[in-house]
């Protein structure tokens, strides 16, 4: 069990967190990249997660989750994304796959009622690949071929605790964001008789320090039910940046280059926008569990490097339930949780005075698995959905995502007893 955890870890380190060069969806050429709508403990649920607690999971995205852990226990926690995309326009066709949101977590009680969790996680990814034919004015045998390339994203280290403070519970998530982005641009005239083509690259690194709040209350309403409320957010704040821009022109016959031009951006920033989750859970008689999350971002208010991009703000809608038939159950699939859920975003994107909306159905289920002196809950998550549109030349994109979480719970803090 120890090698498998060890050679899984390497695999998310190596392919994943480290490793964000995949070609993806042309949506993430914006911004600096893509946010993901659903990822973490709770993608089967449409990936809510404000309410979200419970001692088998560490739910990252709200660190006042933490306190519903175990507190004899060790948590270690993995998890990754594959996903599978079909994207079109009305005239072309094409597909891809691509692995993402890998999560490394931890966490465990240090004090009383005091927990602590840590982690690294995948906050955006980026991976473009576009090609565009524009007739140049004045020349009908002639015509330029651009190729814009965009690949990078941003990575999430956090430090987590959390206090309960009678039934209300009370974290803190300080995180270093880090991670590049990078945008490569081809210009050639065909047919080839300039004798050249250019190359341009766009280079910017981003670090900086990120506070995440968050708060749960669960409240019993009656013996058999209970409801839960939470919350979380970070205040806007300006990410370091520095940026490289270097433009050459490359002969096509002897391969020397020219450079036109070579600048950088040393010590500047690019604002990160207030962000927050609110939501709540019912659940009843330990069987069935409903929750719905709302998502706000405050996109309008992006800005690199001085300059606002006029984005929209970001909204996103997600409900979910599960259903677990008896949770000490002499069979396995009694005791196994069955999960569905749904989720509606509208990004920051509007292109075209077209909104770039996303949908998605979600469907999984989580398998608790006793060992010898550890606990595993596997998750497994299917994601449903669908990006953008055809209308006003836009790009639609249907996608299948597969999400593995791996929890486990080690028996590190209890004493042996003798009898």
């Amino acid at each position: 069990m120890k090698r498998i955890i060890i050679s899984i870890t390497i695999l998310l380190f190596s392919c994943n967190i480290f490793g964000q060069n995949n070609m993806g969806t042309p949506y993430s050429k914006f911004a600096f990249g893509l946010l993901q709508d659903n990822y973490g403990a709770y993608t089967a649920m449409g990936g809510v997660s404000a309410a979200m607690r419970d001692n088998y999971n560490i739910n990252f995205l709200n660190p006042a989750s933490y306190t519903a852990l175990d507190s004899m226990r060790f948590y270690f926690q993995m998890g990754i994304t594959g996903e599978y995309v079909d994207i079109s326009t009305y005239k072309e066709h094409s597909n891809y796959k691509v692995a993402q949101n890998a999560s490394l977590n931890m966490a465990f009680r240090v004090y009383k009622k005091t927990f602590l969790s840590f982690g690294l996680t995948q906050r955006s990814d980026r991976g473009f690949d576009l090609v565009y034919a524009y007739p140049i004015s004045g020349e009908l045998s002639q015509y330029s071929v651009q190729e814009f390339e965009g690949l990078g994203g941003l990575n999430e280290a956090y430090l987590g605790l959390a206090y309960q403070l009678g039934k209300l519970s009370l974290g803190v998530n300080v995180s270093y964001i880090f991670g590049k982005v990078e945008d490569r641009l081809t210009l050639v005239i065909q047919p080839a008789t300039s004798g050249y083509y250019i190359k341009s690259q766009t280079l910017t690194h981003i670090s900086s320090a990120l506070f995440t709040l968050g708060a749960q209350l669960p409240l019993q309403l009656t013996k058999n039910s209970n409801l839960t409320l939470g919350g979380s957010f970070n205040f806007g704040t300006p990410l370091h940046a520095n940026q490289d821009y270097l433009a050459v022109r490359i002969s096509n016959t002897s391969g020397t280059s020219v450079t036109l031009n070579d600048e950088n951006i040393e010590n500047s920033s690019i604002f990160y926008p207030f962000r927050m989750i609110v939501g709540g859970n019912y659940s009843y008689k330990n069987k069935w569990l409903f929750a719905g999350d709302y998502t706000f971002q405050k996109m309008s208010a992006y800005k690199e490097f001085g300059t606002n991009q006029e984005f929209q703000n970001y909204h996103k809608i997600a409900i979910g339930g599960s259903f677990q038939p008896n949770e000490s159950g002499r069979y396995w699939w009694q005791r196994n949780k069955y999960l569905a859920g749904a989720y509606f975003t509208r990004s920051h994107l509007n292109i075209n005075n077209t909104d770039i909306n996303t949908y998605g159905l979600t469907v999984g289920t989580q398998m608790p698995l006793r060992l010898a002196r550890q606990e595993l809950m596997l998750g497994v998550a299917v994601d449903l959905g669908m990006r953008g549109t055809h209308r006003n030349n836009q790009i639609l994109e249907k996608y299948a995502k597969l999400r593995i979480n791996i929890a486990f719970k080690e028996i590190w803090f209890m004493k042996a007893k003798i009898h």
